[in-house]
């Protein structure tokens, strides 16, 4: 089978409802790769839909359809491009039609799901891209990742770091939004009201229908799943992607909010063996530490003691220098 009957295949289980999401993300794609392509899908929908005025879920019918395209045609000189139009649109309806009629039955691999509660999880992907799923999110994605279109479906918030592979863009789907990239790292948050997407390097395409927005290194994009409304800032907290690449620069920071990130990036458990030192505040900066160096910062810069017992850290002094 050509290609290009691949594609009127492609594009029929499209239109009828039954494409999967990485099918329906490889027509998108070739819809807006050529102005033509955007030409042939709209004409060939109308063409669909206009038939017989089926609903999505039915295949028109292939001998009015083609007295539809006829109709169009009459009283005027017959034109390349106006043939072309038919033998396409009636290809798609006899691959379609061949598509629900002998489609086959294969065993669809479950997806792969990584799914936290109260701690992170780190998980190497079959392409070899890192993924850091943070509490009380979900990622699921196809078990054959590395070999099919990288499509990662995610619930929550992961930061993830993608191995390059220009021929196979890496795709993120979260709510409204898709996210895709080429190689790079960045960091996706689900909020209640707000979808956050904070580029640590390269640059992502994020879109949402007919809208995209490039948002490169260093930035971060806001979107409100209220308003429907982006809006871009020049410059994001580390220290909110700190649970994935375990870089933090706390300015002024309490001793509880600095545990707090400490415990879910190294998967810890501090315990201040005097209530009083959560208030106390520093500044520093540590990027990608051994968790004793850090603490051996917070001992000297706090006047504190940090005692190691296996996963726990018990802080204990007067404290506040």
């Amino acid at each position: 089978m050509s290609n290009g009957e691949l594609l009127y295949g492609l594009l029929g289980k499209y239109f009828s409802g039954e494409a999967s999401p990485e099918e329906a993300m490889a027509v998108d794609d070739w819809i807006t790769q050529h102005p033509d392509h955007r030409k042939l899908y709209n004409e060939a929908a109308a063409a669909w839909d206009a038939a017989g005025n089926n609903p999505h879920h039915q295949l028109p019918d292939k001998a009015l359809l083609l007295h539809e395209i006829k109709q169009k045609t009459v009283g005027h000189k017959p034109q390349r491009n106006a043939w072309r139009m038919a033998a396409v649109i009636l290809v798609l309806i006899g691959a379609a039609t061949l598509y629900f009629i002998w489609r086959p039955s294969p065993a669809v691999a479950p997806l792969v799901i990584r799914q936290t509660t109260t701690g992170i999880y780190r998980d190497t992907l079959p392409d070899h891209s890192l993924a850091v799923v943070n509490s009380h999110s979900v990622i699921k994605y196809n078990p054959g990742l590395a070999d099919k279109t990288r499509f990662i479906q995610l619930t929550g918030e992961a930061w993830f770091n993608v191995t390059s592979d220009p021929l196979k863009p890496f795709i993120v789907s979260v709510g409204d939004l898709r996210i895709k990239v080429l190689g790079t790292a960045f960091n996706v948050r689900e909020l209640a009201a707000v979808i956050e997407v904070a580029v640590t390097s390269g640059a992502v395409l994020v879109s949402k229908g007919d809208t995209a927005i490039i948002v490169k290194a260093a930035q971060q994009l806001e979107y409100n799943t209220i308003s429907q409304r982006f809006s871009i800032t020049g410059a994001f907290n580390p220290n909110k992607t700190g649970y994935a690449t375990r870089i933090f620069n706390f300015e002024n920071a309490s001793l509880k909010e600095i545990v707090t990130q400490l415990e879910k990036a190294y998967n810890i458990k501090v315990i201040l063996e005097d209530k009083r030192l959560e208030n106390c505040t520093m500044s520093s900066a540590f990027e990608n530490k051994p968790i004793q160096y850090v603490f051996e910062v917070i001992s000297v810069t706090l006047n504190v003691q940090c005692r190691f017992e296996h996963d726990r850290i018990y802080i204990s002094g007067a404290g506040c220098n």
